[in-house]
């Protein structure tokens, strides 16, 4: 069949079959070149500056390895294989810090994944048809008509045609819920995605000794088996070790990279960014309006920040920010804008929010993350309470007392928690929820991680507990003073692991 070949840094070359060139060549997918992988970690490793288009064509790539090892029917491989392309779709600017903020605000707890059913179904078919009606090679036209056919028993070049073709692709999705094969190909514990960024985002960083997966080794040894009258995911139990070998990778870049504290901190400030301007940039109306929602990058949403700055100066016949400010009749909608802005200058100097307390921790039987807001909490109600020790104190220099005064009096302002998801080694609940298992074909056993470890326990001991990170930072560098007067606490908690 005709295709094309993509050179790749980490998969060496990346082919490209006809229905894939059609969907690439639109702008739902195009619109990706524009959304960085990892956003904040760019202001700590300079050379993380990958996209995600790149990452959705590796994505793809490895699925089709999967596909290739697991399915023979052609159509299915095709289907496999656009699902990998298209997984990252739904991404707004900012990527996850979008999904945080702005679809959650609209409801959409699921973020990128779950906004990315109306991409498929809505634009896709339409894309697809202008992306063909450009094509003036009546050779790559008719590679199309042939990999319909393959994949859609039909040559038929239709929007009907796109849509049913799309409709494929979201079913994988779908298949979440069940934990479907399909669907764990794609995005399960060892799936395409998870392989992708490790191997990319490793390259990126500079921390290849991260990306060490063998990837080619999980990938020959992975079995459909039927269980239950259903068909699972399976991996022979000889390859445990290389299985371990690439969620370490993941949990170190996880530790070291993507909750960096300093690419917490950036990634912190775009939330809070994203956060003021989400009314006065009407984000809600421009991402349920698909054609402004394509509109939407990294670069765009800080131009329009900007521009939007411009025209409030404009409005309150203000020449300088500071004269904005003392405007007594700037709106509530309008002071977030200013907000946003100026967090924004700052991001753009790289004079980010300071790390003021971090605690990690485990807790026996129990998830951590719900501990989590009390012992920030916790943390900083000591805090304030030692403020306001100090604010009585006859001992201290008036100079020092104001700041301790406004620091007080603005606290909510100050200090910024941060409590990034929990982080596992192996966790054997999330294989267990993904329909994921081991196989034995010496016994034609096929076990749960949890049984396997059971009867392994040498396996055990290379487990992880879940582990959670607590943070506090403060939005003004008044690190020192707080230093100055013991102001830090200790947390005095019984932990079972550190990190």
């Amino acid at each position: 069949m005709y295709y094309k070949v993509s050179r790749d840094p980490i998969h060496s070359e990346i082919f490209l079959y006809p229905l894939e060139i059609l969907a690439i060549d639109t702008r739902p997918v195009q619109r990706l070149r524009y959304l960085s992988q990892l956003v904040g970690a760019e202001l700590v490793y300079p050379g993380a500056t990958h996209n995600r288009f790149a990452h959705s064509l590796g994505v793809m790539h490895i699925c089709g390895l999967y596909a290739s090892k697991l399915f023979e029917e052609p159509a299915k491989r095709r289907i496999i294989r656009l699902a990998g392309l298209l997984h990252d779709i739904g991404h707004g600017p900012f990527s996850h810090q979008f999904d945080d903020i702005v679809y959650r605000r609209m409801g959409f707890n699921d973020g990128h994944d779950q906004f990315r059913e109306r991409i498929l179904l809505e634009l896709m078919p339409n894309e697809m048809m202008d992306s063909y009606r450009r094509i003036s090679d009546n050779r790559m036209r008719k590679a199309i008509a042939e990999d319909l056919r393959e994949t859609m028993q039909t040559e038929e070049i239709s929007f009907e045609v796109f849509r049913k073709l799309m409709e494929l692709v979201n079913k994988i999705f779908k298949g979440e819920e069940s934990g479907s094969v399909e669907f764990n190909i794609v995005q399960g514990p060892l799936g395409a995605d998870r392989f992708d960024f490790l191997l990319r985002d490793s390259y990126y960083s500079g921390t290849r000794h991260f990306g060490v997966g063998a990837l080619d080794r999980i990938i020959r040894n992975s079995f459909i088996k039927e269980k239950d009258s259903k068909s699972i995911l399976c991996y022979h139990v000889k390859i445990l070790d290389q299985i371990y070998t690439s969620l370490f990778g993941r949990f170190m870049m996880y530790k070291n990279v993507y909750f960096h504290k300093t690419s917490r901190a950036a990634d912190l400030m775009i939330q809070e960014i994203l956060s003021c301007i989400y009314e006065p940039l009407r984000l809600a109306e421009k991402v349920n309006n698909l054609e402004e929602f394509l509109e939407l990058t990294d670069q765009s949403i800080l131009s329009l920040i900007k521009n939007e700055f411009r025209k409030l100066l404009e409005k309150y016949d203000a020449e300088e920010e500071d004269l904005l400010e003392e405007k007594t009749e700037v709106n509530y909608v309008d002071r977030l804008l200013i907000k946003a802005y100026r967090l924004l200058r700052r991001f753009e100097s790289r004079n980010l929010w300071k790390l003021l307390t971090e605690t990690s921790f485990t807790a026996s039987g129990a998830d951590p993350s719900v501990m989590s807001k009390a012992v920030a909490n916790n943390t900083l109600e000591k805090i304030k309470l030692r403020l306001e020790e100090l604010e009585k104190s006859a001992e201290i220099p008036e100079e020092d007392r104001q700041i301790l005064s406004e620091i007080l009096e603005n606290f909510n302002e100050f200090f910024k928690i941060d409590t990034p998801y929990k982080l596992s080694l192996i966790h054997p609940n999330e294989f267990i929820k993904s329909n994921v298992f081991l196989y034995d074909p010496s016994r034609e056993e096929i076990y749960s991680m949890e049984d396997y470890l059971k009867e392994h326990p040498a396996y055990q001991l290379m487990a992880s507990n879940l582990v959670q990170i607590v943070r506090v930072y403060v939005t003004q560098d008044i690190r020192q003073i707080l230093k100055k007067y013991n102001i830090l606490p200790d947390n005095g908690l019984e932990l079972t692991t550190r990190w």
